[in-house]
């Protein structure tokens, strides 16, 4: 049903986008959110727990869960710190194996993507639509409390 509700829209479109990358790369056994970490990772090369939140734009709780499976997979390997309270993580020799067997799926998928939203811009569609969504991320991060700027 239609809603001129850009943030519902937008969610609507996230479920669709989770559900075009998850289908393209159930051939290799993963879904888009531990692909997406497993690409954290290999750009960070280790980090802890609280960086791939970071990197990765979610929170720890989402994080820890998801990293966890991972390592239980054997794709991301920890070690401990000098402050127990963290771990740093890296990819295993597996999870990069993983990576690179996934990637051609991921492109597969980025590919039908800029295909849909080609037929609506002119030129190249993934730097535009790149830039929108960051510009968007950037836009959210740094958005005042409307609750406290009403008066």
């Amino acid at each position: 049903m239609f809603t001129d509700c850009y943030c519902t829209q937008f969610r609507r479109s996230a479920n669709a986008l989770t559900g075009i990358y998850d289908d393209a790369l159930r051939p290799v056994g993963l879904k888009i959110t531990q692909f997406s970490l497993l690409r954290a990772l290999e750009r960070l090369g280790k980090a802890t727990f609280n960086e791939i939140a970071a990197e990765a734009a979610l929170d720890k709780t989402t994080i820890s869960r998801n990293v966890n499976i991972l390592i239980n997979a054997g794709w991301v390997v920890t070690e401990a710190t000098s402050d127990a309270r963290f771990k740093v993580a890296s990819l295993s020799k597996e999870g990069v194996q993983k990576l690179r067997s996934a990637e051609p799926y991921w492109q597969l998928a980025q590919a039908r993507v800029e295909r849909e939203v080609q037929r609506f811009m002119k030129g190249p569609a993934n730097q535009k639509l790149l830039g929108a969504l960051e510009s968007l991320q950037t836009v959210g991060s740094s958005a005042p409390d409307t609750a406290t700027t009403r008066k």
